[in-house]
Formats: C-alpha cells, structure tokens, sequence
C-alpha cells in the first residue's frame, strides 16, 4: 500500500512539471532558431549549444539534488537563507564559470580541426563564460528557489526540482547564449 501511495505521488507531482516543460521546450526550438541566425555573426557558435546544454543540465541538477537532500535531512531550512545554500549557489556558479571556460577551448579546437568558418578563441572563450556566468547565477538562484518553495508548500522538491531546473535549464541557457553572442559580437571581439 505504502509503494502504491509513493508511486501515485511521484506521478501526481512530477507528470504536470514534465509536461509543462515539455511544452516550455519547444520554445526552445524557436531560440534556437535565432541561434542559428547568430552563426553568421559567430562562425563555429553551433558547436557550443550541446555542450552547454549538457553543462547547465549538469550542473543544475547536482545543485538541485544536494539541495533537496539538504532539506529532507534538516540541514538547510526552507524559512530562512543559510549559509550551506549560499555556498551551495556559489559552488554552482563557480563550476559554470570554470566549465564554461574549459568548454570553449574544446569548441575551439573542434571548430578549427574541422575546416569550417570559426570564430577566434577569445570569441569563443568571452561567448562561453559569459553564458556560463549569466545560466549558472539565473539556474543557481532558480533551482535554489524552485527547491525551497516545493518544500515549503509539502511537495517532495525531488519531483519537482530536477525536472523543472532540466528544462529551465535549456530556455534561460539558449536565451544567454544568444545574449552573449550579441554582446561579444557587438563590441567586436
């Protein structure tokens, strides 16, 4: 009776997150859309998207499961801005910059291995991070908050969090990843 009751929660908390999401996602396609128009502006940036995809993914859903973790276990409070949720936000942040960083190097390399039409390593490097800072402090501060207010109104954050920051994950880092690349071109770099 108790695994019926847990499997009919799990699936009345998590389906309307997933298909919210799901929804959320296909307005994915239409930034990436404009990802696609930015490539002339920003030959080789294609080759960032998975990557940082897969890097925001990652990294939001590490944070969101010691966040939920930290809650079920009493070691972060729900009511009030601990110092472990603080470091929790900073060492999210820090791995996004550090990534990032790592990840357009890589790009760099992939795109000038291949022959095609490809921007400096700099270009790379600024567009990168600079998405990297602006997803990690958006998706930091999201998942945190997405955690703590399915905790506060008795939801398991579990079925709520992982989910929710995976697919938040993609639209705020496609949405920075345009930014960056508008900002980084714009100043000619």
């Amino acid at each position: 009776m108790a695994v019926s009751n847990s499997i009919v929660r799990i699936i009345e908390e998590t389906l309307p997150v997933i298909v919210l999401f799901a929804v959320v996602g296909i307005f994915t396609g239409g930034f990436l859309r404009d990802v696609l128009e930015e490539a002339s502006y920003a030959p080789g940036i294609l080759i960032l998207v998975p990557g940082m995809l897969g890097l925001r993914g990652n990294i939001s859903s590490a944070l969101g499961a010691r966040l939920c973790s930290a809650l079920h276990l009493g070691y972060i409070s729900s009511k009030k801005i601990s110092r472990d949720l603080l470091r929790n936000i900073e060492v999210s942040i820090s791995l996004s910059i550090f990534i990032s960083f790592i990840l357009s190097i890589f790009a760099w390399l992939v795109c000038s291995y291949t022959g095609g039409p490809c921007m400096s390593v700099w270009g790379f490097m600024s567009v990168s991070v600079l998405t990297g800072v602006m997803s990690g402090s958006i998706l930091s501060f999201m998942t945190s908050g997405i955690a703590i207010i399915s905790y506060r109104k008795g939801l398991d954050p579990d079925n709520i969090t992982l989910p929710a920051g995976a697919s938040i994950g993609d639209v705020v880092t496609i949405i920075c990843l345009l930014l960056a690349v508008r900002l980084i071109m714009g100043l000619g770099i």
